[in-house]
């Protein structure tokens, strides 16, 4: 009996540690419909994460304020048997979250809610997918509050450099509109018609790519998909239209705003899309190159320089296809030029030494985001569906672990030195008061002049 105890107890110790564990399956509904499923085993939380494809920022002569105006309209406008404003109010009542997103190319649709209230609010957000009132006494309210926005930000001097970037990038093309608002007169001139036709036109049953994360099996999950799908129109399967290209080449521009209080300088050069990997990669060197204040070019332009209150580094796209890296912050005029150059000097010794400080703090984050995916399922589903736009393993949220361990010194610095721009592939593009504060830079008074600049 001495020795028999000692193994039971190893048994029933093992036993108790043995239970359910995350996993990832690629399943279809009941009717016929692909979706992905993650369990969570003992998530309190339902997460579901709809992607549409959708080419209307590519399309001559279509408004690109409508996306913006149905995200917001779909949801609160009411539907048959709601009246609008009622979803935000139970849906509050719930503890429940959902929302539409719009982007180039997708509209992302987000529904996070406590597991007992999933039916509910699987039939409120079905309603008003699939039938929505697009009350036009809300739209006009819409209309006002995104017009009094992007009014704001657009006088911006910051949000102007960066719209003359836009200018200078794409021209004027549907695109740059969709990513501007610009002309802001799309927004006042949208009308109910046109918010019916893109979601006719968008949020369609079979171009839909699905993700739900909880503890559900294949039979609740499937039901789940079903029940918010169902009514959804089927696309006519139309050619999208041709993408814009994009100019990158390397040009110094500088926006002359005489009322601005400051300058802003801001370097940006293209980096490959997402779904050629090393994403990571990317994220540990633009922390190391300007995500806190011990980074490399906080330390060369506000520390060594004292010319900026911060100046930082960050990584953005503006479709799947055209990515980037940019430095940006708020520079003292008189020192405008002389940060520019500090810039350079900094992020050329960077590229050339390889990351100096330690890997291991640099991943820390990233460390604590893989621990929290695999008992989050709102943050499983994000991970999980932009790894599937991206055409990325779909379990990278419950393996993120061990790809984090393939992160190394070495692989960081092999990126660097082979696939992020070299500091002579930057558009410098400088917003200031004075037009003489970037020497030899193409000045222009208008954002729009920007796609003159050579």
């Amino acid at each position: 009996m001495r020795t028999l105890f000692p193994l039971l107890l190893a048994l029933l110790v093992l036993a108790g540690c043995s239970g359910p564990q995350a996993g990832v399956a690629t399943e279809k509904s009941p009717q016929g419909r692909d979706y992905i499923r993650l369990f969570v085993p003992g998530a309190h939380e339902v997460a579901i994460r709809i992607a549409w494809p959708t080419d209307w920022a590519y399309q001559d002569h279509a408004n690109q304020a409508v996306p913006y105006l149905a995200r917001d309209l779909i949801l609160s406008g009411g539907a048959e048997g709601y009246k609008p404003g009622l979803v935000v109010e139970r849906f509050a009542d719930m503890k429940a979250e959902g929302r539409l997103a719009v982007s180039p190319d997708f509209v992302i649709g987000s529904l996070t809610v406590p597991k007992e209230h999933l039916s509910e609010a699987v039939e409120i957000a079905h309603a008003h997918l699939s039938a929505p009132s697009l009350d036009d006494g809300w739209l006009d309210r819409i209309k006002q509050g995104l017009a009094v926005n992007i009014a704001e930000a657009s006088a911006q001097p910051a949000n102007m450099g960066f719209s003359a970037l836009r200018w200078a990038i794409f021209g004027d093309v549907p695109l740059r509109q969709a990513l501007s608002l610009d002309p802001a007169s799309q927004i006042t001139a949208a009308r109910r018609d046109d918010l019916v036709h893109w979601h006719k036109a968008v949020l369609l049953s079979d171009t839909a790519k699905i993700v739900i994360a909880g503890d559900l099996d294949a039979q609740q999950a499937g039901e789940t998909v079903d029940s918010l799908m169902a009514g959804l129109p089927r696309s006519s399967g139309q050619s999208p239209p041709k993408k814009p290209a994009a100019r990158f080449e390397p040009r110094r521009i500088l926006l002359h705003v005489p009322s601005a209080k400051t300058s802003t300088l801001t370097l940006l050069a293209p980096l490959p899309p997402a779904r050629e990997g090393s994403t990571i990669e990317d994220m540990v060197l633009a922390t190391a190159l300007g995500g806190s204040d011990q980074s490399v070019l906080f330390d060369a332009v506000r520390t060594q320089l004292r010319a900026a209150y911060g100046f930082g580094a960050g990584l953005d796209s503006y479709t799947q296809d055209y990515r980037f890296l940019i430095f940006s912050g708020e520079i003292e005029t008189a020192k405008l030029s002389a940060a520019e150059t500090a810039v350079h000097q900094a992020y050329a010794a960077f590229r050339s030494q390889g990351l100096q400080k330690d890997i291991t703090a640099l991943k820390a984050d990233h460390v604590s985001m893989a621990q929290e995916l695999l008992k989050n399922p709102s943050a499983l589903s994000d991970v999980t569906l932009s790894a599937l736009l991206e055409g990325q393993p779909v379990d990278l949220g419950l393996t993120y672990s061990a790809v984090l361990d393939k992160v190394t010194a070495a692989t960081v610095d092999q990126r660097l030195k082979t696939v992020f721009p070299k500091p002579a592939d930057f558009i410098v593009l400088a917003v200031s008061p004075d037009p003489e504060a970037l020497p030899d830079a193409c000045v222009i008074e208008r954002i729009e002049d920007a796609r003159g600049c050579h």
